[in-house]
């Protein structure tokens, strides 16, 4: 794995998989709530992010927002505001290369139906793009900065999805947000449940 930058700092991050983690194991159980920031692409000006157009861009960064807050509100309360028990999750759509730089565009609230139906309709090449492209995620305290969670990782959607939707070109592209969702909510939990809450869902 190459960081793109877009986290600064990935002297806490271990070898995960594929990827790179790191997870603040001493603070499980005291963070029930959670404020999403906008999604964000991070890539190289030269990249195949940036020479998808201005509407595809778009529409991925909304599709990951939205996947992303849908699994959210399984485990957390989505929070508009900083303050005790809140953490504040930013994530950032990469090409996994060093000195990338950020582009001017994060995703507008959507529902993720809406999300959906427009990441079908995403021109040709969105696949490609999302193929060579990575994630970077942060959870931190949104009071003291203090980092909760960290995450690199650069996925490429798998060929057969489950979806009968192998000749759809998007397709790739809505698997590996998927799936970035469900993981990232998933590690989160670990961090803001406690066993409580935890048993609670299992039920």
């Amino acid at each position: 794995m190459q960081p793109s930058g877009f986290l600064g700092d990935y002297s806490q991050l271990e070898a995960e998989g594929e990827g790179l983690l790191y997870v603040d194991r001493d603070v499980k159980g005291k963070y029930p709530g959670v404020i999403l920031e906008p999604v964000r692409l991070y890539a190289s000006t030269n990249g195949r992010l940036s020479r998808l157009s201005p509407e595809d861009q778009q529409v991925l960064v909304n599709y990951l927002h939205a996947a992303l807050q849908t699994y959210m509100t399984n485990h957390f309360a989505v929070a508009d505001e900083a303050g005790p028990g809140v953490m504040r999750v930013r994530m950032a759509i990469t090409e996994a290369r060093a000195a990338n730089v950020p582009m001017d565009v994060i995703s507008t609230l959507l529902p993720i139906g809406l999300a959906v139906s427009a990441v079908k309709r995403v021109a040709t090449g969105a696949h490609s793009a999302v193929g060579s492209a990575g994630i970077e995620c942060e959870a931190v305290d949104s009071v003291s900065g203090r980092r909760l969670f960290a995450f690199v990782d650069a996925r490429v959607g798998r060929k057969v999805t489950g979806r009968f939707d192998k000749l759809k070109q998007w397709h790739t592209a809505q698997d590996a947000f998927d799936f970035w969702a469900q993981e990232i909510a998933r590690q989160l939990e670990g961090v803001g449940s406690s066993s409580e809450s935890e048993s609670s869902h299992e039920k």
